[in-house]
């Protein structure tokens, strides 16, 4: 990663000289708080993949965790659980320990045991399992660093509230949590304050954009690709600068350079990214026929095999949608929206496809009530048919909570059986705090 002409991998190395200057000389600091804007986190998530290889940089032994965070009570146990799995789960690991290529005597089966009882105290135990796993390290004077970069947060004050348990019960010696706070909300900014003598707070300068721009125009300037990428940027400083004019220039170049391309996919994307940068200036016509234009070009793309074309026919689908919306076409804009979930369906994009289900039933709920009614029942039943694993990561509890609301008692108690051996008993208290969370837009 350390290639000096790679402005993205130079911004990584800003990142791992940080931690090497800031932290690593300090054994006391046990709390690593980076301070990140969310345009970021795409960044810092290579910064722990890199660091989870033998490439990484820093000292620390890394374990890094993307366990979803539902809720103070549970949240150690679920890490856990996907710790031993990952453990378990790791091949080239398990083949060395068995070989004796790896000294790591770590009693695994222990943690997995304790898990299944539900007498646990799982905040202690996971304070156990940190101590017991560095000290199985080959090198037991390596500190252990849990990287903790949850996909979802349903409650940031929960999180905190978390976490401000487990750092009360106390880390062992030579271990450490690293977390992600962002800017500007600092939602963990009270527990900087409260573990100062064993806490860091981390912020790099990044400008990822710049590295971005540079990385857009890096090649042939001959190369189609190259020229759409910088139509792309042109058309984003154009909005920037509010320059119609400039973006209709840049926008009708980028559709030429990739129609000359003959890709179609890529002829489909300047279509739609056009219609996009348009919606700033609200020209609903211009919108409309460049999004159909993009979705015809886009549908031929598919039809001929190109896979990487169903992004964009997604993404055109609920740019259609926004626009309907946009001009106050509600009932137009909720079955755009419905389609793009039954595309996203058709692609086996099935958290999409929630989503969509959801924008489309939220955006109709106080005006068509009996097509709201409809959506919900549709986007529950296909979310019935979801696995389990798919389930943890979905939108269904929302969507369950809201058909439950209206439904009659016979259909409420097929929810109930269902949610109750999904989420447990309480799920309707628990389902009402994480819809009130959705609402309030800090699902993070």
């Amino acid at each position: 990663m350390n290639n000096e002409h790679n402005p993205v991998a130079q911004l990584v190395t800003e990142i791992q000289q940080k931690w090497l200057l800031e932290v690593s000389p300090n054994s006391h600091l046990q709390w690593i708080r980076w301070i990140i804007k969310s345009d970021q986190a795409r960044l810092y998530e290579g910064f722990l993949k890199l660091e989870s290889t033998p490439h990484g940089a820093i000292p620390d032994i890394p374990v890094v965790l993307l366990t979803p965070f539902k809720n103070s009570n549970i949240h150690s146990k679920h890490l856990i659980h996907d710790w031993l799995d990952n453990f378990e789960k790791d091949q080239k690991t398990q083949e060395k320990i068995a070989k004796g290529q790896l000294n790591f005597n770590w009693n695994f089966q222990h943690f997995k045991t304790a898990i299944q009882d539900e007498t646990t105290n799982f905040d202690h135990l996971l304070t156990e399992l940190l101590k017991s796993f560095q000290e199985a390290l080959p090198n037991s004077e390596n500190h252990l660093t849990l990287a903790l970069f949850p996909y979802t947060v349903q409650s940031p004050s929960d999180y905190k509230l978390w976490m401000d348990k487990l750092l009360t019960l106390g880390l062992p010696i030579k271990t450490r949590l690293m977390v992600f706070d962002y800017e500007p909300e600092n939602y963990l900014e009270s527990l900087q304050i409260k573990f100062r003598s064993i806490s860091k707070s981390l912020i790099v300068p990044i400008d990822l954009e710049g590295a971005m721009k540079k990385i857009a125009l890096t090649g042939n300037p001959n190369d189609p690709e190259v020229q759409f990428r910088q139509c792309m940027l042109e058309m984003g400083t154009s909005v920037a600068k509010n320059n119609r004019q400039r973006l209709h220039y840049w926008g009708k170049k980028g559709i030429e350079v990739t129609q000359k391309s003959g890709d179609k996919s890529s002829f489909a994307t300047a279509h739609t990214v056009y219609a996009g940068m348009l919606f700033s200036f609200k020209e609903f016509d211009t919108i409309d026929k460049l999004l159909n234009q993009g979705l015809t070009i886009g549908k031929q793309a598919l039809a001929s095999g190109d896979q990487t074309a169903k992004a964009i026919v997604l993404q055109t689908y609920g740019f259609m949608a926004s626009s309907m919306q946009l001009q106050k076409k509600l009932d137009a804009a909720a079955d755009l929206f419905c389609k793009q979930a039954e595309v996203a369906i058709s692609f086996q994009m099935v958290q999409q496809a929630l989503a969509a289900y959801i924008t489309a039933y939220t955006l109709i709920q106080k005006k068509l009530k009996k097509r709201y009614k409809e959506i919900v029942q549709q986007a529950y039943e296909f979310g019935k048919t979801l696995s389990i694993e798919q389930l943890k990561t979905s939108s269904l509890n929302i969507i369950a909570l809201e058909y439950y609301h209206f439904s009659d008692k016979k259909i409420q108690f097929s929810i109930d059986e269902f949610m109750t051996h999904l989420e447990g008993k309480d799920w309707k208290e628990k389902l009402k705090t994480e819809q009130a969370n959705f609402k309030a837009g800090i699902v993070a």
